[in-house]
């Protein structure tokens, strides 16, 4: 019987390439055979020191060979891996510890200090792991990963055992603990292996940049893994040396987070100086493009094709279009789409009675297929509210054109309503965005005396770039209803942003919730 396990992937590829370069980091290669040895001395470890199926256990790393590992063993256990985001603070570690109630924690030295202070308080933690130096009661990650066995944990996973629980990046608020199982995990990986134009192909080299306890970064490890392709670290955005990587290693498969980011790579002076030939394809998700991000792209990547998409932890799989430079020429327009449903999940937009809408008009995203979270983690109500009638609400505000392309409006909860109508941030923030003085913005409700709410631009200009709200105002009527247009506007240096780079706009509004006309609308 094929095994239900996501963690047979890797098992599955140490057999077929044993010799093959599985992974990339820091000038090493760890072959399929090297990382699944460390992987299956790591599970039988754990399994001694008590860690059973259906444990939780919390870990804390950056992008490095030792998250893949433990991940993977985790898997083949049957426990629940509780990926932590590297960037909490001391009191946030420990809040989602106690969440997930977690049996283990294990920790990257490189976050030492910050464990330290918090490590003693944790409820339900019996078993801590250091990868450095392990401190009196604790165990060595590495002298865990020299157990005698090698061989294959025999343990049973069903399709419905957990994987693992997610925590959702918190653009919104506070974070969620999505509930994944082995079948959601393997089929969402089937989903991306499968989609147009990026097939199950061993010989690709896929770079990652974004953290892997992000769904995104997670999902494509997955789907690298499963493929038996080579899979590169970036645990910090280094652009001078990503370009190295890229070159060096023979990248095809690109993938940073958000879209804007690709920006700060272009602007690398010495740019075309690096053998960039080898992209095939350039992946963009979480966060607003821009017909210039995509012809950048182009221009810095002359073989490449562009892949935009959406998708969520709740929803696994999500869309993706391709846009090739023929597409994105003679159809603009499409460059502003996140495409269509991936394989193996059914996508519906509907009204607030749970009525699909006709096409053309904005709607609630609901999603249903074997990808799709089984729940909030100790949290039925807001499991209760996500589900219904078998269909997962995301939350996301889409429309539909005549060719079945989606495009993302907004999150339901950012919506803006002014003056009695409904303005949808990011159509708002696309065309702020196309002018050549703006690097980045966000778009949020302010309360207003007159509207009652009223559109805020939050704007980063690009150095040396200067813009008024007047000029903004001007660009958006261009486009768009007078009505959308921002009544306010501030300049930052940053904005505040998840673990995934995407910018959270829920603390945008907290800081502009009182505020003075005059301050505001300012110009630079």
């Amino acid at each position: 019987m094929f095994p239900i396990n996501v963690g047979y992937f890797l098992t599955l590829n140490a057999n077929r390439y044993p010799n093959k370069t599985a992974l990339l980091y820091k000038g090493r290669r760890f072959t399929y055979r090297e990382i699944n040895d460390r992987v299956n001395r790591l599970a039988h470890s754990l399994i001694d020191l008590g860690i059973t199926k259906g444990d939780k256990v919390g870990f804390i790393f950056p992008n490095c060979n030792q998250i893949v590992e433990l991940l993977f063993a985790l898997f083949k256990i049957g426990a629940v891996a509780v990926p932590l985001n590297h960037r909490l603070v001391s009191q946030e570690i420990k809040y989602l510890v106690d969440t997930a109630e977690c049996k283990a924690f294990v920790y990257s030295d490189m976050y030492a200090d910050k464990v330290a202070e918090v490590k003693k308080e944790f409820n339900q933690v019996k078993m801590i792991v250091s990868s450095g130096q392990s401190f009196a009661g604790e165990h060595s990650y590495e002298q865990l990963c020299a157990h005698v066995d090698n061989t294959e944990p025999n343990v049973t996973i069903s399709g419905n055992d957990l994987s693992r629980i997610q925590f959702t990046g918190g653009t919104t608020g506070r974070s969620k603990g999505v509930m994944r199982t082995h079948e959601s995990d393997i089929f969402q990986t089937i989903s991306i292996m499968t989609q147009d134009k990026m097939g199950a192909n061993p010989d690709e080299v896929v770079m990652v940049q974004c953290p892997l306890h992000h769904q995104g970064g997670m999902s494509w490890l997955l789907s690298a893994i499963a493929t038996g392709a080579e899979f590169v670290f970036c645990d910090v955005f280094n652009p001078e040396d990503i370009l190295k990587q890229i070159q060096d290693y023979k990248v095809t498969y690109l993938l940073l987070l958000p879209p804007v980011t690709y920006l700060r790579l272009y602007d690398v002076p010495n740019i075309k100086t690096f053998d960039l030939t080898s992209v095939k394809y350039v992946q963009m998700s979480a966060g607003g493009t821009s017909p210039d991000i995509i012809f950048k792209t182009y221009n810095a990547f002359p073989n490449c094709e562009v892949n935009y998409g959406w998708g969520q932890t709740e929803s696994g799989a999500g869309t993706n279009i391709v846009l090739t430079r023929e597409l994105a020429h003679t159809h603009p327009e499409k460059t502003k789409s996140i495409g269509k449903a991936m394989p193996l999940i059914e996508l519906r937009i509907v009204d607030e009675e749970g009525k699909d809408v006709p096409v053309g008009e904005v709607g609630e995203c609901i999603a249903r297929g074997p990808s799709v979270m089984s729940g909030y983690y100790n949290q039925p109500e807001l499991t209760a509210k996500a589900f219904k009638d078998g269909w997962v609400h995301t939350g996301d505000m889409f429309k539909q054109d005549e060719e079945g392309y989606y495009y993302i409006m907004d999150r339901k909860k950012d919506m803006i309503k002014t003056g009695g109508e409904n303005v949808f941030a990011q159509e708002v923030e696309s065309v702020i965005r196309s002018h050549s003085a703006i690097l980045d913005c966000a778009v949020i409700g302010v309360p207003d005396p007159v509207f009652g709410e009223a559109v805020m631009a939050v704007v980063k200009l690009r150095t040396g770039g200067s813009v008024t709200l007047e000029e903004i105002q001007e660009l958006c009527k261009s486009q768009l209803s007078s009505y959308k247009k921002p009544r306010y506007v501030d300049f930052v240096e940053s904005f505040p942003i998840d673990s995934a780079g995407k910018i959270q706009k829920f603390r945008l509004r907290e800081m502009y919730k009182a505020f003075s006309r005059s301050y505001l609308c300012k110009s630079s």
